[in-house]
């Protein structure tokens, strides 16, 4: 990383990242007791073994001719070419630490080795997961695991270079230009790597390497792209909070608009009534939140692991945890107007809250389900309709009595 060198000053940088880092980690320690409490822990321990039991099961079955390299794709390739750094920079740092900025390099170093081992933890997980695949479907021809690793995380640390680099870029324009050619670039270093060789993606990485250096050279740069890293550790941070929100009430959780007018008119079929208020204001927070994106995306993976998973039992499996995780992901809506003051300047019933966010949660989940029978049922005997059939029983269930009960006994306790 250029422009990160170490000089001697009055103000000890390092010193600041670890303040910062030591701050950082006694919050996350805190909401983690919150996490650990509500037996989250114990569900991820359930979620790994179960996984590890079927993975095992459909590796006997797996013909050796299997296209593996899509599987190692999809996981591999978001785990290396997304490379954010997390800076812990905050919005005064821009006028207090702007006129030393070329002497935050132990600062920033720091913020590299945190940002690389824990993405290359991540991706040290992703590739013990993904090997047993790789042996099985190549056999004697398949690389060794070390000489594998190694590649991925060099592949890691480039990334995570030119990522500090596009924080730096001027323009808005270059930066994106520079974040398609290393995705692009990393999904063909990774399709060489496994379909050819380590040795022929190194050679391709080192000239990739210097096309990447000689095509952004001349680009206009900041010493320090600062307003770029605040912002980026803002989206961050809030991601994490969210993330903790699923288990406490996080006041510092800001909240992220999203238009989406290809959805959002879905709200003008609601009665324009006072029962209706509640319903109205919910479904829009809803579709314009994070929280609508995190759905989908549970629903696009459910599918994506439904249509590889070549057991019916899996499948089944797989449909009921995505809509499990789905409904613990939408309970936190109820605490999305919490601290909306204007809500007690109109007459609203408290209690009819309670309602249309089960109501809500229901006709999501129920839209989620529908969506993943489809590639549940196709190949599935007809009798197996009744694994989506129980699901929307229990859904029903759930929304209809568990979560309208405690979302009214809630309402009743802000009441008093």
């Amino acid at each position: 990383m250029s422009h990160l060198s170490d000089s001697t000053h009055a103000f000890n940088t390092h010193a600041l990242w670890k303040q910062r880092f030591q701050h950082y980690m006694k919050e996350s320690m805190g909401y983690w007791q919150y996490a650990a409490r509500s037996n989250f822990i114990g569900f991820l321990l359930f979620l790994v073994i179960v996984s590890s039991y079927y993975y095992a099961k459909t590796l006997q079955r797996l013909p050796t001719d299997y296209p593996y390299l899509w599987i190692v794709l999809l996981v591999l390739v978001p785990l290396i070419a997304s490379s954010s750094i997390r800076t812990l920079t905050r919005s005064a740092d821009r006028m207090f630490l702007l006129r030393i900025e070329h002497e935050m390099g132990a600062y920033f170093r720091s913020s590299f080795l945190y940002s690389f081992s824990l993405q290359g933890i991540w991706l040290f997980l992703a590739w013990v997961t993904l090997s047993p695949l790789y042996k099985h479907c190549l056999g004697t021809e398949s690389q060794p695991f070390l000489l594998m690793l190694a590649l991925l995380l060099l592949l890691k640390v480039a990334n995570l270079l030119a990522s500090w680099q596009e924080g730096r870029f001027a323009a808005e324009r270059t930066r994106v230009i520079s974040v398609c050619f290393r995705w692009i670039a990393t999904i063909a270093l990774v399709t060489i790597q496994f379909h050819y060789s380590s040795l022929w993606a190194s050679l391709a990485a080192i000239i990739l390497v210097f096309v990447w250096l000689i095509a952004f050279r001349n680009v206009a740069k900041y010493v320090i792209g600062w307003d770029y890293l605040i912002a980026k550790e803002k989206q961050q941070q809030a991601r994490l909070y969210a993330f903790f929100n699923w288990f406490v009430d996080v006041p510092q959780l800001p909240t992220r608009i999203s238009r989406r007018g290809w959805i959002s008119g879905l709200t003008r079929l609601i009665p324009f009534r006072q029962d209706s208020a509640f319903l109205y204001l919910y479904m829009k927070t809803l579709i314009r939140t994070e929280l609508f994106a995190i759905v989908l995306r549970l629903t696009l993976i459910g599918v994506l692991a439904i249509a590889v998973a070549d057991s019916t039992t899996a499948r089944s499996v797989i449909l009921l945890i995505a809509l499990a995780i789905s409904m613990v992901q939408l309970t936190s809506l109820e605490r999305a107007h919490r601290y909306t003051f204007w809500l007690d300047m109109y007459p609203l019933e408290a209690q009819a809250k309670a309602g249309s966010l089960a109501y809500i949660i229901w006709l999501t989940l129920t839209l989620q389900l529908v969506i993943l029978t489809i590639p549940f049922m196709i190949g599935t005997p007809i009798l197996y309709l009744l694994v989506p059939l129980v699901s929307l029983a229990l859904i029903s269930f759930a929304c209809g009595v568990v979560l309208r009960r405690k979302f009214k006994k809630n309402a009743l306790l802000e009441a008093e």
